[in-house]
């Protein structure tokens, strides 16, 4: 008897990439998450990775 394949697909990491996207907008750059090869693409100024990710991290934090 063969057994029966699991596919589990874990959708966090494109969540985070909407997220991300959003706050990307304000520093006029996009965020997108890539299915086919499973990855988090970054377009724009690249100086601004740093202040998008802090903003991102900044709105779970509690205040």
């Amino acid at each position: 008897m063969k057994g029966l394949p699991v596919y589990r697909k874990n959708l966090n990491l494109e969540i985070l990439s909407k997220i991300m996207n959003s706050v990307a907008v304000k520093y006029d750059c996009s965020i997108k998450y890539s299915s086919s090869d499973e990855a988090v693409h970054f377009h724009g100024d690249t100086d601004c990775k740093r202040h998008i990710a802090e903003d991102t991290i900044a709105l779970f934090n509690d205040k």
